[in-house]
């Protein structure tokens, strides 16, 4: 019985080593897996974080980039506008101006004061007059940075104009064409006298000579333009026409009494003229008088 009870006992002992001892591995398994699902939320963490990361340092790489971009970009518009700016605008500025005065010489006097104030002169000054009214032209040069001064002295004096009219002409880009032809023609010119150095044969040194001269007269043609455009760019030019009536027009019977009266001139202008010519008249009388009776005596014979 004692035996029966050990082997009873033994068998209960191990039954529960057995017991625990799978508790446990379940335990450690189940201890496990939670050590693993912990490892893989860390490591989804971890790739998260890493893309994360990933994605900023791609974005702030691409926001460098597109700011570096930008900044060649606005270098790259900053030359050109510098560029343009290197360029000065060459204007040509005219004025044409036509008014009534009531004093065509203060008025002549007023313009010919504000030019020389100016620092301008007057090419041109000329006076017409007929039965109605004085009319003055007159053509004054000034320095383009004078233009608009002068045109707000002569609207404050003046303000009404029959005519007003005010023109400005780019000649930027003839005038810079007129300077590349004139320094490639120089260019062509030392070329063609190093070559009438190196020439031995009379015919090569008459055409080159003939070449150098078409050359020249190129060269004198384009710095006569540029010297024409030079002037006409520093200088600008008011046409100014200013009249003051004399006499108001008369109507249709006006002019009927107007035409009896010049046709009465026209009579004694025609005396006045016979008057003048008494001495031719009286030696064709003469030698009319004198050929019919000659001519009469010789019929009687």
């Amino acid at each position: 019985m004692e035996k029966i009870r050990l082997t009873q006992l033994v068998v209960i002992i191990t039954a529960i080593t057995i017991i625990i001892g799978f508790t446990a591995c379940k335990s450690k398994s189940e201890e496990a897996k939670e050590v693993s699902v912990d490892m893989s939320i860390a490591e989804a963490e971890m790739v998260e974080e890493v893309v994360s990361d990933a994605v900023e340092e791609t974005t702030v790489l691409k926001n460098k980039s597109s700011t570096m971009d930008a900044k060649d970009v606005s270098t790259e518009g900053a030359s050109k506008n510098q560029h343009q700016q290197k360029i000065t605008r060459k204007l040509i500025k005219e004025g044409h101006l036509t008014f009534e005065t009531n004093s065509i010489e203060k008025t002549n006097q007023f313009i010919q004061e504000q030019t020389k104030k100016l620092n301008g002169y007057v090419a041109r000054d000329n006076q017409t007059k007929d039965e109605y009214s004085i009319t003055n032209y007159i053509e004054v040069r000034l320095p383009t940075n004078q233009f608009d001064v002068f045109l707000n002295s002569v609207e404050k004096n003046y303000k009404r104009f029959d005519e007003k009219n005010i023109q400005v002409q780019d000649v930027t880009e003839e005038y810079i064409d007129v300077q590349t032809r004139i320094k490639t023609k120089k260019e062509l010119e030392n070329r063609y006298l190093e070559i009438l150095k190196k020439a031995n044969k009379v015919s090569d040194l008459l055409e080159v000579e003939q070449e150098l001269n078409i050359v020249r007269n190129d060269i004198e043609s384009a710095e006569g333009r540029l010297k024409y455009l030079n002037d006409r760019i520093e200088y600008s030019t008011f046409y100014i026409r200013f009249y003051e009536t004399t006499a108001a027009p008369i109507g249709f019977f006006g002019e009927l009494g107007k035409s009896f009266v010049e046709g009465w001139k026209g009579i004694l202008y025609f005396i006045l003229g016979v008057v003048r010519l008494w001495a031719f008249i009286l030696i064709i009388i003469l030698v009319a008088y004198l050929f019919i009776r000659r001519r009469r005596r010789n019929n009687k014979i």
